[in-house]
């Protein structure tokens, strides 16, 4: 079978597994091949446990086929800390490959034995910090700049495990992913601390509110002393005042209307909110915004929104939209059709952030905005009643477990532009009996349409380069797949265990 593009990615697996006592974790292992004409390599990336510097390791790999059969071993392997150089594969038919950590040389020389060959094992799921959790808002401030907190910290046997989920020696000062000191996530990550934190925020805001109205109240008293100083001169000017009321205003107007048509729109929308009341002046500022809006989002049509309007809404400067399902249940939002935004408070919407809509049992219809480049891990999780998705047409991305569990989906049509499919993307969607794939999706990854019960019939608009493991498991319904495209143009994919019921499907060809 001739391969159709270079380089050719065999597999790249996440690894999850650690070694009991053992300096170093697996994260990644990769096997690709450059192009057609050369042999396959190994790419492995290990990171340290801790705070401490890590020369060398030294593993035993396994390698197997695309059945998971062993087709050979190298062993004494000498691999570098961080992501490896790339390791020549003596094996023509290795597809994946298995780590064993023999042994670690720390910078220092001093050395790690695993004396006893213990394999890896995974350990207990961490706990996830949910966006529901009350102390989520407080936990993101409190890490900002430090790390990215998405686990609650806690410790396994001989071990304790950062925020940001890296596991750490029970020696180790700090966190060999992140660096954050395991002494600072005690300190800032204890619930009573957090619970401080958020009411301190909290009460912040209400002194903010106070200051602000005191402060109002002084410009009032201070404008009025002024008006009573100067009313004895207001017949004395009268004249004058008429005309400048008149020709200065006619002037600002008249040279704000041409900052906007010179595309100034900053200079516009100021120049305009300065002249109050006269003529349409509120009317012209709220217009430029839009124009401006239209400028930046570079659509026809532009949905804003701030937070102030919008309070289940907030943003990060970098455009990731956070959503509070429980303020716009409070203010008797509707779950019939739920249109994403595509600005709020001035900021464009780029991505939707991990656990947007998650447990939202009601959403039924949702438009995502053309602005929006990814759908975050687990966004539409437990949207029970969801049954229609329109893509924006900018959406590129659709993140790991991003539709688990929408059991009301039957039809999903992933559109041309959308490159990647997350992890278990649609896995469990028992109501889903139809699946378009775009032209942009080339990959099918591990579990993305694992127990689709439903599902009857795929279609794909390019030929595939791989199928992750079991990410057709548990479709029995699935009996036919229907390729857009002349039978010639077809290669056999990479597919990976669990698949039988893909490789069994009839394929119809256009």
């Amino acid at each position: 079978m001739a391969e159709t593009s270079s380089p050719r990615v065999l597999s790249d697996r996440e690894m999850r597994e650690w070694i009991p006592a053992c300096p170093v974790q697996v994260k990644r292992v990769r096997l690709v091949r450059p192009d057609p004409e050369s042999g396959i390599q190994l790419t492995v990336t290990a990171v340290p446990c801790g705070d401490f510097a890590v020369d060398s390791y030294t593993a035993d790999i396994d390698y197997q086929s695309d059945r998971r059969e062993s087709v050979g071993q190298s062993a004494g392997v000498v691999l570098t800390a961080g992501e490896s150089a790339p390791v020549p594969v003596p094996f023509e038919k290795a597809v994946y490959a298995s780590i064993l950590i023999k042994s670690v040389r720390y910078a220092s020389g001093e050395v790690w034995e695993n004396a006893d060959a213990a394999p890896g094992k995974r350990f207990p799921e961490q706990a996830v910090v949910w966006q529901t959790d009350p102390l989520y808002e407080a936990m993101r401030r409190e890490c900002a700049g430090v790390t990215e907190a998405r686990y609650w910290p806690d410790e396994i046997d001989g071990a304790w495990r950062c925020a940001c989920g890296q596991i750490n020696l029970a020696s180790a000062a700090g966190c060999g992913s992140c660096g954050v000191k395991r002494a600072w996530l005690a300190e800032h990550l204890d619930r009573d601390h957090l619970t401080a934190r958020a009411s301190e925020a909290g009460e912040r805001s209400e002194r903010e509110i106070a200051r602000q109205k005191k402060h109002k109240e002084r410009e009032l008293t201070d404008r009025a002393k002024a008006i009573g100083i100067l009313s004895s001169a207001i017949l004395l000017i009268a004249l004058i005042l008429t005309s400048v009321r008149v020709i200065v205003p006619t002037v600002r107007y008249n040279h704000a209307v041409s900052l906007a048509e010179a595309g100034e729109y900053d200079d516009a929308i100021a120049m305009f909110r300065s002249l109050g009341k006269f003529r349409d002046a509120a009317a012209k500022a709220a217009g430029t915004v839009y124009e401006k809006a239209k400028v930046m989002t570079g659509l026809d049509e532009v949905y804003m929104t701030d937070s102030s309007a919008s309070p289940w809404f907030s943003i990060t400067e970098d455009g990731i939209l956070s959503f509070r399902k429980d303020k716009y249940e409070d203010a008797k939002g509707s779950w019939a059709h739920f249109v994403v935004p595509d600005m709020v408070d001035g900021v464009i919407v780029r991505e939707l952030d991990r656990n947007f809509f998650l447990n939202c049992s009601s959403l039924a219809v949702v438009t995502i905005s053309d602005c929006v480049e990814v759908l975050g891990e687990q966004a539409f999780y437990n949207c029970e009643s969801l049954h229609t998705v329109h893509f924006g047409a900018n959406t590129r991305e659709i993140g790991p477990r991003c539709f688990i569990n929408c059991p009301a989906l039957e039809e999903i049509e992933i559109p041309d532009q959308i490159e990647r499919l997350g992890l278990r993307a649609f896995n469990k969607c028992t109501g889903l009996k139809k699946v378009v794939l775009g032209r942009g999706i080339r990959e099918i990854g591990a579990y993305t349409f694992s127990y689709c019960t439903a599902l009857e019939r795929i279609t794909i608009l390019s030929p595939l380069a791989s199928v992750g493991e079991y990410a057709f498991s548990d479709c029995d319904a699935l009996s036919a797949i229907y390729c857009r495209f002349p039978a010639d143009e077809w290669t056999e994919p990479v597919v990976g265990e669990g698949n039988e019921i893909f490789l069994a499907a009839e394929k119809h060809f256009e």
